[in-house]
């Protein structure tokens, strides 16, 4: 707090001091009081109040100091009512007991939002299991009965399937520190995973794949690494080149990190574009050209990235290639 506000709030009190002195200035003359007894008085007087205004701000603003350093370390800072000093002002502390109604409704609420979210993401989880049992119907339909029609189904359906994994991972996005499992994993079997998840879709866009040096360990979660990598194979594939599309995945190893880079040679971003493509919603010219891009899977491949302890960047040139880096800890991260 400024002094200069402090003063501003107590200008009743500081005008009611200029008329106590102007009032005992009129007086003593009237009573032809000596002048210098009439000057020393008004300054003894004026120190005083002086004094007294100085050590009121001065706790007053140690007071507030100290409930901003309370409220810099509380996480929930809604809950400041609850720390707080009791004030003894009748004034005060009727305005912190509405303070108290006011965190009182406010814990009810969040309360209930949190309850309500919960049902929410149980429900979206229970779908997500229930819409799969028919994908895979589906799936094993096509699988038996091979023909131009039962291809394409299987390609729409496979799609309708990644966007079903991206509503379960972005409903559990809250919670991945309590999902996930640092481990030993193995980089060739997550490629493995990935490539055969994908690849029917890419046989039918005849994409070459050229994958080098996997044969490598790193410490991460399997289940969500494979999930940040099956959403970049499927942009590489989605915005692949019209002519020898292809994709190379490799490794370069580090004394603390391992890099997983996978490159395309499809149409690229444009250079304006490349910070953006992480934003949430954002799909760019190419997903608006295309009209298959929802921005929700590179913005969930960040915030995963985040909570993993890992990184992903992105460079690319327009008509060129695309290049997507992840940056995993080759050691098992301290307790």
């Amino acid at each position: 707090m400024k002094i200069s506000s402090y003063l501003k709030d107590k200008i009743n009190y500081l005008l009611a001091f200029v008329m106590i002195c102007l009032i005992w200035v009129l007086y003593a003359n009237a009573m032809q009081v000596d002048p210098n007894v009439i000057f020393f008085t008004v300054l003894l007087f004026s120190l005083f109040v002086g004094i007294s205004f100085l050590i009121h701000f001065s706790k007053k603003n140690q007071k507030i100091k100290r409930l901003n350093q309370v409220l810099d370390h509380l996480q929930e800072k809604y809950l400041i009512s609850e720390v707080m000093e009791k004030p003894k002002r009748a004034e005060a502390l009727a305005y912190y007991k509405i303070l108290k109604r006011i965190t009182k409704s406010m814990l009810e609420q969040v309360n209930k939002t949190q309850t309500t979210q919960k049902e929410y993401k149980e429900y979206i989880e229970s779908w997500v299991h229930e819409i799969k049992i028919p994908i895979t119907s589906i799936k094993l339909y096509c699988e038996n009965n091979k023909s131009e029609m039962a291809n394409k189904i299987e390609e729409d359906v496979e799609e309708i399937n990644n966007y079903v994994e991206q509503v379960l991972f972005y409903a559990r996005l809250d919670q991945v520190s309590n999902d996930f499992m640092i481990r030993e994993v193995l980089l060739e079997d997550v490629i493995r995973t990935v490539l055969a998840r994908n690849k029917k879709w890419m046989i039918q866009n005849k994409m070459k794949v050229e994958v080098d040096h996997t044969k490598t360990i790193a410490y991460t979660d399997e289940k969500w690494l494979i999930f940040i990598l099956n959403q970049i194979v499927i942009n590489s594939i989605k915005y692949k080149a019209e002519e020898n599309p292809e994709i190379q995945i490799r490794i370069e190893e580090g004394k603390e990190n391992v890099k997983l880079i996978v490159q395309d040679n499809g149409i690229g971003i444009k250079k304006s574009e490349l910070d953006r493509i992480f934003d949430k919603g954002f799909t760019g010219t190419n997903g608006r050209n295309q009209k298959k891009s929802t921005g929700i899977g590179l913005y969930l491949c960040k915030r995963i990235c985040e909570e993993l302890g890992m990184r992903i960047e992105v460079d690319s040139v327009q008509n060129q290639y695309t290049k997507m880096e992840l940056t995993i800890p080759r050691r098992k991260p301290m307790e």
